[in-house]
């Protein structure tokens, strides 16, 4: 798809404006600190200016397991398989919690976020973008039969959107994720759903990783959202030896918004909020980075799809914004 030649509001032009692309990138482990919530939808229209891929779309697997245990019960049992698995929960998103604000009160959806650092610094070490992938994220909650399932996205997979050069190392991240679900439910994991033809949108900053720190903010509030949760990846590296000049991601969204998605399907929690991941390239460039929400959203359930192009645009406009 081609981008139309055009240069960020406020911004020159500095040796012909990076439009948005696809990026490569790698895999590892993280801390995670955030308080999720769903994201609203974009105010007006993003003007000519779309994402483009520079790499084939993937289609990731979108792996389930339900358990006849308790909410409750069934968290605690992951966090005792994580740590079996020499794993750590490095952050908590408490989807229902946060949605209870906007008056939706669901039984149970909660977001972990495993890893482990020294793993993790050997990825970014290959390509600090995998920070989009990694930590794996967990996606525990009450379906509409009212049994606990466990559903994440294929990690081996989502490295591949990423870089393909990282799917196969990212095989072993897969392994375990895979081990530590089987260690809650007693089964292991089975593809129910396909997210087709996703891509890692990413857009080049021409701004230093601080400065496009505090744009994003700015992009965020004039679209009307919240940063609802932030990880400093490369402060949580930094104590395995791994110094990155820049690595963060942010999570943005509206209750009020994200509330009718989570009623249509508590699935909507593998994907909303949108997370956008900035982080320093090999290179010395500020990149701006996240999934396509319209096939992830599409690909978890019909239910979904309405919304998939709404917090697509919303994304690309707060990015657009951010660079």
């Amino acid at each position: 798809m081609r981008v139309p030649d055009r240069k960020p509001k406020g911004v020159p032009n500095r040796a012909g404006n990076v439009p948005p692309r696809a990026a490569a990138g790698t895999l590892g482990a993280l801390c995670f600190t955030a308080a999720l919530l769903a994201p609203a939808a974009a105010g007006s229209a993003l003007a000519a200016t779309r994402p483009a891929a520079a790499a084939p779309a993937l289609s990731v697997p979108l792996l389930t397991s339900t358990t006849s245990k308790s909410f409750s019960a069934a968290v605690s049992s992951l966090k005792t398989a994580v740590s079996s698995a020499g794993m750590m929960v490095l952050g908590e998103l408490n989807q229902a919690g946060a949605l209870s604000v906007a008056g939706l009160h669901l039984k149970g959806a909660e977001s972990f976020f495993v890893g482990n650092p020294v793993v993790g610094k050997k990825f970014f070490q290959m390509n600090p973008a995998i920070g989009a992938v990694i930590p794996v994220h967990l996606y525990v909650f009450v379906n509409s039969s009212g049994r606990t399932e466990l559903a994440y996205l294929d990690p081996s997979r989502l490295a591949g959107v990423v870089d393909p050069m990282l799917a196969k190392p990212a095989a072993m991240l897969a392994g375990a994720a895979a081990k530590i679900v089987r260690a809650v439910t007693g089964q292991a994991p089975s593809a129910t759903a396909t997210v087709r033809s996703l891509t890692f949108v990413t857009w080049t900053s021409p701004r230093s990783f601080s400065a496009t720190v505090s744009s994003l903010k700015t992009a965020v509030s004039s679209a009307g959202m919240m940063v609802l949760g932030q990880l400093n990846q490369a402060g949580a590296l930094s104590v395995a030896g791994l110094h990155l000049a820049g690595a963060e991601s942010f999570y943005v969204g509206n209750p009020v918004v994200g509330k009718k998605f989570f009623q249509m399907n508590a699935i909507a929690g593998i994907e909303i909020p949108v997370g956008f991941y900035l982080w320093v390239d090999k290179a010395g460039k500020t990149e701006i980075g996240y999934f396509a929400p319209t096939p992830v959203l599409s690909g978890a359930s019909a239910q979904l799809a309405s919304g998939g192009p709404m917090f697509s645009k919303m994304a690309a406009k707060i990015a657009d914004a951010t660079a």
